[in-house]
């Protein structure tokens, strides 16, 4: 199973230009089973008033839920889960911070295995290192295996003091896109093994994805 998590910037490319045909194609070739992304906009001028989430998913073949942090103008922005299979028992979590986060919490299945997975963009300043511990609570109350993912905006250093156990298969620096210098995008693993991770230069976005293999060990 391939699993990805992928800061969008609302679809802009390094040019300034939001192109969502173009996310959505970029998107689509990562190949991804389970594809978290953040930086989503929903029904806003700057992109098209596209439901970005649904082009996405409508490209890729996924189903998918969007989880709005802010509202603006009549549109909304957060983060979205899509996955080659289904999606139930979804929460959108709120995260205090200065600018409004969120996460989604949801339990999928792909290919017959079901996950709990969080997907989500934490906060800047410090704020991450209290948002996180948040989402764990909350994926440990539910099933295993489970799988965090998102731009957590915390470096390689901080995510291993607060993760728990959980694996943190790396991949290498996601940000800036042109000639990463920080490792801020993770994927978080309970119950379930990283046999690869790399990052993938796409055409659009300020950051790359990040793109992990994983395995469920007790499952044939």
């Amino acid at each position: 199973m391939r699993v990805a998590t992928f800061n969008v910037k609302h679809g802009e490319g390094p040019g300034g230009v939001v192109d969502i045909a173009l996310l959505a194609r970029s998107c689509a070739a990562l190949g991804a089973d389970v594809l978290a992304l953040q930086e989503v906009d929903r029904n806003l001028r700057r992109s098209h008033d596209a439901d970005t989430a649904a082009v996405v998913a409508e490209a890729c073949g996924m189903a998918h839920v969007f989880g709005a942090a802010i509202a603006i103008r009549g549109g909304e922005y957060g983060n979205a889960l899509l996955v080659r299979g289904s999606i139930a028992d979804v929460e959108v979590v709120p995260l205090e911070d200065p600018e409004p986060r969120s996460a989604i919490v949801a339990r999928v299945e792909v290919g017959g295995l079901g996950i709990s997975v969080a997907a989500t963009h934490l906060g800047l300043r410090g704020a991450a290192t209290g948002q996180l511990p948040i989402l764990l609570d909350r994926l440990d109350a539910r099933p295993g295996p489970r799988l965090l993912l998102g731009d957590l905006n915390l470096h390689p250093e901080d995510v291993d003091r607060l993760r728990r156990g959980y694996d943190r298969p790396s991949g290498g620096p996601t940000f800036p896109a042109g000639a990463p210098r920080r490792e801020i995008d993770h994927v978080l693993l309970d119950g379930l093994v990283a046999t690869a991770a790399v990052v993938a230069p796409l055409p659009v976005s300020d950051h790359r994805a990040l793109v992990v293999e994983v395995e469920a060990p007790n499952v044939s």
